[in-house]
């Protein structure tokens, strides 16, 4: 039986003074996924968790939760307990392997 999509977000964009944020994402979460959103200081992580969890509206785009079109950036679905994320590892460091690893990079938790 195949998957079903829990959560689509198609054309997502996020303006803030001066800066793009997000430029047209398109992510889809099937039932039963796990997720990791990896990426440089600035590449916009941030805001798409926020754009998700209804901290900031979309400037442009739409957010499916099980098909139904819905609008998470309402003042009323901000204030729910429900809606929200979790980040445990907030920070981490490329540590480049000696052969016979190498071109192995691993990733750890500073500390």
């Amino acid at each position: 039986m195949a998957s079903s999509v829990v959560l689509e977000a198609r054309g997502l964009t996020r303006r803030f003074t001066g800066v793009l944020a997000l430029s047209g994402v398109d992510f889809r979460l099937f039932a039963g996924e796990v997720h990791a959103l990896m990426g440089q200081n600035g590449a916009g992580k941030s805001t798409l968790i926020k754009v998700l969890t209804g901290v900031h509206a979309p400037d442009a785009g739409e957010l499916r939760l099980g098909g139904e079109l819905i609008h998470p950036g309402s003042p009323r679905r901000r204030s729910s307990p429900s809606s929200g994320a979790c980040t445990p590892v907030s920070s981490l460091t490329r540590v480049d392997l000696p052969a016979p690893f190498w071109p192995i990079s691993a990733w750890t938790s500073p500390g």
